[in-house]
């Protein structure tokens, strides 16, 4: 599908999720780093694999402690993060279930498809956090699956230089706050191009 128009927006949802950032690092850090210091407890554990746990934790307390805006600034290495993140705590469940700790096994499991599916929602959000216009509709983003809406169900669509309305014709109205003001021949040219779909409907 080709998209005229794609305008970066700020999505409440996502907002939150980038805010939480340093909060979802730090549980997953205590938690590799406590289960680091557990095998490190037990007799015929490996030194190995807990030295290497306790070392991706002090990265993640680095990151979190001393590197200021950069998960904010540099969205990406936040990505990279929660993946060696996610990659540790599946590594936790498959060791604690060999060792047949099966109810801590089975927390781990969730936490692991927790930060893998928060892996996955801000990939999405890095790779595309924007109102997409096209000649079929309006692609709206979503925290779990981005909306589409056809031209036959929406009723106006009003832009503006800091965000733009969206009035469907079952009465719901979705706004966006955008991420740049728009400039005055694109305010127009989305306005004309959304008044041509919209009258032929």
């Amino acid at each position: 599908m080709f998209t005229q128009f794609s305008i970066p927006v700020l999505h409440p949802s996502f907002e939150l999720l980038k805010r939480s950032a340093r909060v979802l690092h730090f549980i997953a850090a205590s938690v590799i780093a406590v289960n680091a210091w557990h095998e490190l407890q037990v007799q015929d554990s490996s030194r190995m694999l807990a030295i290497t746990q306790l070392i991706i934790a002090a990265d993640i307390y680095l990151l979190i402690f001393l590197g200021g805006n950069v998960l904010e600034a540099m969205p990406r290495i936040n990505l990279i993060f929660r993946l060696i993140e996610s990659l540790a705590l599946m590594g936790i469940w498959f060791m604690l279930m060999s060792d047949g700790y099966y109810i801590l096994s089975l927390v781990h499991l969730l936490l692991s498809g927790g930060y893998f599916f928060l892996f996955y929602r801000e990939w999405r959000v890095v790779k595309s956090e924007a109102v997409d216009i096209s000649q079929t509709g309006v692609t709206l983003p979503n925290f779990i699956k981005d909306a589409e809406i056809s031209w036959a169900d929406i009723k106006a669509i009003v832009p503006h230089y800091r965000s733009i309305v969206i009035e469907t014709l079952r009465r719901q109205k979705i706004e966006f706050t955008l991420r740049e003001n728009l400039k005055m021949e694109e305010l127009q040219q989305i306005d004309d191009f959304c008044q041509k779909h919209l009258s032929n409907r």
